[in-house]
């Protein structure tokens, strides 16, 4: 949406759905004086025409229950939590679900119109499905170094901790209270190295099913203080809202709609994006490649929608971005980020102080507790869009596995030319083994 319009602080918009979309997102609205900081580091980042980075966040789920045996809600299974895991990495590599089903014309027009720059259209001229280049993991370690037992997940019992039973809450607010001030405080892992994500029952009387923390600016000189804090960042959603009912469907979900995307919208939210409709009637999202909004949308609506719904700026002649992971269509119906929504994720993760040291600490995979070795190996081209070369004229190179960030093994070979060509986009590991019974982990990036 193009700028220009007064952002009310405190405006709310209350909107109820019919099915599992992202249910209602009780995400705070930042402030105006949030929003100028973040738009002068955008601006910085433009000028010094800074490429996109990988980044690979560790995940730690605080489970929160009754003492209910693990497989009975709300103490919900590990593998519900790793689906959701595989929902973040494709959806935000733009290779999510129903990604096929974006129109062959989709705001083609509009893009013309708006002068929109190249770089955020594909080859055939519609705004583009983003490569956020961010991953997630399972976090392996807790912050003492210790291996989980199930990797990132923490079962927290509320009744041994005197806490209320989460779906005692009658309002939203409260809910959120109780969250914010009781939970967070005494649960929350160090927020520079996971992304806390706090998985409860609720109310069935209450609409919220998430909200997130925007990402914290105080640390950088002249940025105004924010609401985020080293004891509250982070992400709250209602456990029947969290997986995928498609890659796991032995879960405990709302309904068999629940396809993850609760988590990919309210993690937008965490790397410093708003609602695609701005939070008002027509108000803006600070991108210049999601077309102007009336309204939040629900459902699963056709293209194209609200075609004229705003007019300064119009988006016309090809209407509203409803499967856009910052609108509330339902989960089937939703499978983008643009790419200015990117550039708000990438700034959001090199400059927020709780953002950039993510994924630093090498508590992303099991394999960060493999022995290592002092030996230096040159992997090129590195990132690569097809094959990758180990460097290895010694031959000190017995064989080499190739990993998943989820510790899952998807190849073993000999070969020191690698081809990548028919994997996905995203990072990998790669464990080497060396004749003298060392071994290396080392980072590669599919592009």
């Amino acid at each position: 949406m193009k700028f220009g319009f007064f952002l009310f602080l405190f405006f709310q918009i209350t909107f109820v759905y019919s099915q599992e979309n992202h249910g209602f997102c009780t995400s705070e609205i930042p402030s105006d004086a949030w929003e100028d900081a973040f738009q002068t580091l955008i601006a910085n980042r433009e000028t010094s025409r800074s490429t996109t980075t990988a980044y690979q966040i560790p995940v730690i789920f605080h489970i929160i229950h009754g003492g209910e045996n693990v497989g009975t809600f709300p103490n919900i299974e590990a593998q519900q939590m790793n689906s959701q895991i595989l929902v973040l990495n494709q959806d935000y590599t733009g290779t999510g679900l129903n990604i096929n089903n974006y129109p062959t014309n989709a705001f083609v027009n509009w893009a013309i119109n708006q002068a929109i720059p190249s770089g955020n259209l594909d080859n055939l001229g519609r705004i583009k499905i983003a490569n956020s280049e961010i991953q997630f993991c399972l976090a392996q370690v807790n912050a003492a170094g210790v291996a989980l037992a199930e990797p990132g997940i923490e079962r927290i019992n509320y009744i041994e901790r005197g806490w209320q039973n989460p779906n005692v809450f009658a309002t939203n607010q409260t809910l959120r209270d109780f969250i914010d001030d009781v939970v967070k405080p005494q649960t929350i892992w160090d927020a520079t190295k996971y992304l806390n994500i706090w998985v409860t029952d609720k109310s069935a009387s209450l609409n919220a099913r998430g909200f997130a923390t925007p990402p914290p600016f105080s640390g950088l000189a002249g940025i105004p203080v924010s609401a985020t804090t080293s004891l509250n960042d982070g992400v709250w959603c209602y456990a029947m809202s969290v997986g995928s009912y498609l890659i796991y469907p032995s879960g405990i979900y709302v309904n068999t709609d629940v396809s993850g995307r609760l988590l990919t919208h309210e993690i937008g939210h965490y790397l410093g994006l708003r609602h695609i409709w701005g939070d008002g009637n027509c108000f803006t999202d600070y991108c210049i490649d999601t077309p102007s909004q009336a309204d939040p949308s629900a459902g699963n609506p056709t293209y194209p929608q609200g075609v004229g719904s705003c007019s300064a700026p119009s988006n016309a002649p090809d209407g509203e971005m409803f499967m856009n992971f910052m609108d509330y269509t339902s989960n089937p119906s939703m499978y983008m980020f643009t790419t200015d929504q990117v550039t708000r994720m990438q700034t959001a993760m090199a400059n927020s102080p709780q953002r950039n040291q993510l994924g630093t600490h090498g508590i992303c995979s099991s394999l960060a507790l493999a022995d290592q070795t002092m030996a230096t190996i040159k992997l090129y081209p590195n990132p690569t869009s097809d094959t990758i070369v180990v460097d290895d004229q010694e031959n000190r190179i017995d064989s080499i596995e190739i990993y998943t960030l989820l510790g899952q093994k998807i190849a073993t070979t000999t070969h020191k030319i690698i081809s990548l060509q028919s994997a996905p986009t995203g990072i990998y590991l790669l464990k080497l083994y060396f004749n003298n019974n060392t071994t290396q982990v080392v980072k590669i990036i599919k592009k």
